[in-house]
């Protein structure tokens, strides 16, 4: 739950009284870091700690999960669209897709991940740009997470 900048139309006695983590988030991370580097264990804002940790693993989760919607219809139009033109195109995106997704994927996330709801967004993104594959493109998921993320 990462804080923006709240100095706006405040004045500096307004600033002072707000908490660090509201105020000045950058800052507060680097006190948090060094609080449980030093183990100081009385310095350490528990509340907002727990909650950034769990933000960052959500983001990486959602970070997938959106290289995954990505993916997906790069390998439709391979597989559907007769466009040689832009074949290494999309090729090379699907790469780069699949990069970023074995820099994050992990087996704890796994679960979490809806393939059904990632396919059927990205299945009405495809249709968009190419909606005479209405009746070709799969209504249900073809792909299990393993085969979408091999090679």
């Amino acid at each position: 739950m990462s804080q923006v900048p709240t100095d706006v139309g405040k004045n500096e006695s307004d600033l002072k009284k707000m908490p660090i983590y509201e105020r000045d988030f950058y800052q507060w991370t680097i006190e948090q870091a060094q609080a449980l580097r030093e183990q100081k264990l009385e310095a350490i804002d528990w509340i907002n700690l727990t909650d950034e940790i769990e933000s960052l693993g959500n983001e990486q989760l959602h970070a997938v999960e959106s290289y995954l919607k990505q993916l997906i219809p790069h390998k439709f139009k391979l597989q559907y669209v007769n466009d040689q033109y832009s074949r290494k195109g999309w090729e090379d995106e699907i790469d780069n897709f699949l990069d970023e997704i074995e820099d994050r994927l992990t087996n704890s996330m796994r679960p979490k991940i809806d393939l059904d709801k990632i396919y059927q967004r990205a299945r009405r993104n495809v249709l968009k740009r190419y909606p005479l594959l209405e009746k070709t493109l799969p209504q249900e998921c073809p792909y299990t997470l393993d085969e979408l993320v091999s090679r």
